[in-house]
């Protein structure tokens, strides 16, 4: 392959970027484009007591969706960066990957049969605050298990855990004193993820929750009910949960770059 035609590829990978660069920004930056053009209706939105309370319950469940996921699945990552079994691929794959790339509708209506009035667990919970907990806590986390596993693991082949235990540290003092604060970047990480996925989620939550207004109806909810109208209130909801998103994303990267 001559220097000419090595030029024109690398052109070409270039544009390909740029294209799906454009796609991926374009779409966030337009809706404050559409705000702009219909401000009389969505300015005064941003203070309907409605939106609100839903963006208030999409905020505290995401939030205990999120400590949760960091009680819950920092051990689990854990457990899987250190413990070798029969089947682990498997398990792993079931506990980590297939939540992500569970159809999100499918997991609401199977909560609802399992925790819903006909549960064989004689346990309603259909239609609760716990229901939008439990459909985002579902969904969401996913990403502290798998950011920290992965990290758990690379402290793992350091050996530093060994050396540890041979000064006479128990495990959990291995796991509290080395494995913690070395992974605590990506069990950060992890949890951000994991906070701008519960305030997103939809579908377990439309199912499992429903859409009860100050009980248990929330933005994604709010704006999935008011976008067939496309009401200036649908897109005041778009834009503070993707602004509020995004600002955690970037705040969180932000403070936790290298120095």
């Amino acid at each position: 392959m001559n220097r000419f035609n090595t030029k024109h590829l690398i052109v070409v990978l270039y544009v390909l970027a740029g294209i799906l660069l454009a796609a991926a920004i374009t779409p966030f930056f337009y809706q404050y484009v559409a705000a702009a053009r219909s401000y009389r209706d969505v300015i005064p939105a941003f203070g309907n007591a409605r939106i609100l309370t839903a963006l208030w319950l999409s905020f505290l469940s995401a939030c205990v969706t999120t400590v949760l996921a960091v009680l819950f699945g920092v051990p689990l990552a854990y457990f899987f960066a250190r413990v070798n079994f029969r089947g682990k691929r498997l398990v792993e794959s079931l506990a980590v990957d297939v939540p992500q790339t569970f159809p999100p509708v499918a997991e609401g209506m199977i909560f609802l049969l399992m925790l819903g009035p006909d549960s064989p667990f004689h346990v309603n919970l259909a239609y609760t605050f716990t229901a939008l907990v439990i459909a985002k806590f579902y969904i969401s986390t996913p990403f502290v298990v798998s950011f920290t596993a992965r990290r758990f693991r690379e402290i793992e082949k350091t050996g530093i855990n060994l050396t540890a235990r041979t000064l006479g540290a128990t495990p959990f003092q291995v796991f509290l004193t080395v494995f913690l604060p070395l992974g605590l970047k990506d069990i950060g990480a992890g949890a951000s993820l994991c906070w701008s996925r519960a305030m997103g989620e939809l579908g377990g939550s439309l199912l499992f929750a429903g859409v009860i207004p100050s009980k248990t109806e929330i933005i994604p909810t709010f704006i999935g009910t008011q976008a067939k109208t496309m009401t200036g209130l649908a897109l005041a909801a778009t834009i503070l949960v993707t602004t509020a998103s995004a600002m955690a994303l970037t705040s969180f990267k932000y403070f936790s770059r290298e120095p």
